[in-house]
């Protein structure tokens, strides 16, 4: 089929009411995701907004395709444009546990190819050790995406926030790299002291917020350096007011404390909000 021809069947396709339709269906589903009155109408409109959005995924020319009416869903792409990763979450009712869900959208000149994450949290023993993978994923919304070259390799590190219970939050720092043609996830890219990690996770307190993002003017990943009351030695930590700061030497991320930065970064608003305390 000539090239033309094959162009204007693509835009066709996208540019057709059904696929907006659909788009708009998903925005419906997301929302109930969020706002359904029990678990049982939240997991069951997730498991129609799977379904839905794969079939959308799996569709020629959609990695070029915008979908920003999908609110709660992020949508990250990194520089060389080489894959798409979108992530979403599903809240319990009582704000007790977030589930997690999303793709990978592997993009070429010849094709694309679609991996759906596996939320494996609950038997993760050692987050912040384990080399995981699509099937075995330490689930989490990404809102950035930052491009290290170590020995000629492209390795891709993510920003994360993920949701625990009304008490605690995380955040993530995680690598996503090819091994192959397989996607990975963790490697010891991070330095903080003498050790190596594959990953970072910050636990805190779900009331407080922590800022955690790249800072281009810093030239590195900055973030509230944490403290625990020592009122209240078995509290939940929080930011103290200082920075540190993770910054690349020679392919790797090393940890700087209490750096001098003058960040005014404010979360995106498409991060899910903490449940209030009941």
């Amino acid at each position: 089929m000539p090239k033309l021809i094959l162009t204007v069947i693509i835009l066709v396709l996208f540019s057709s009411p059904g696929f907006s339709q659909s788009l708009d269906s998903l925005a419906i589903l997301i929302r109930d995701i969020q706002r359904g009155k029990n678990d049982s109408v939240r997991f069951a409109c997730n498991e129609k907004f799977l379904n839905g959005f794969e079939k959308i995924l799996l569709q020629h020319g959609s990695f070029s395709k915008n979908f920003d009416s999908l609110k709660n869903v992020s949508v990250q792409l990194p520089d060389d444009k080489k894959f798409k990763i979108y992530t979403w979450t599903v809240p319990h009712y009582d704000g007790d546990a977030y589930n997690y869900y999303g793709f990978i959208q592997l993009h070429s000149d010849t094709s694309d190819t679609l991996i759906r994450l596996n939320d494996s949290t609950n038997v993760i023993q050692k987050p912040e050790s384990e080399k995981l993978y699509p099937g075995r994923w330490l689930g989490a919304v990404y809102y950035s995406i930052i491009q290290v070259r170590k020995s000629g390799k492209t390795y891709y590190t993510l920003l994360g926030w993920k949701g625990k219970d009304q008490k605690q939050t995380e955040k993530i720092i995680e690598i996503l790299y090819y091994d192959g043609n397989q996607v990975k996830f963790g490697f010891p890219l991070i330095k903080t002291g003498s050790v190596f990690r594959n990953r970072m996770v910050f636990s805190f307190n779900a009331q407080a917020s922590m800022i955690l993002h790249f800072d281009k003017k810093y030239n590195g990943i900055v973030f509230d350096h944490f403290s625990s009351n020592i009122n209240n030695p078995g509290s939940l930590s929080g930011p103290d007011g200082t920075y540190d700061a993770l910054k690349i030497q020679k392919g790797k991320w090393i940890l700087f404390h209490d750096v001098e930065v003058g960040t005014k970064w404010e979360p995106s608003e498409n991060l899910p909000l903490p449940p209030k305390q009941k």
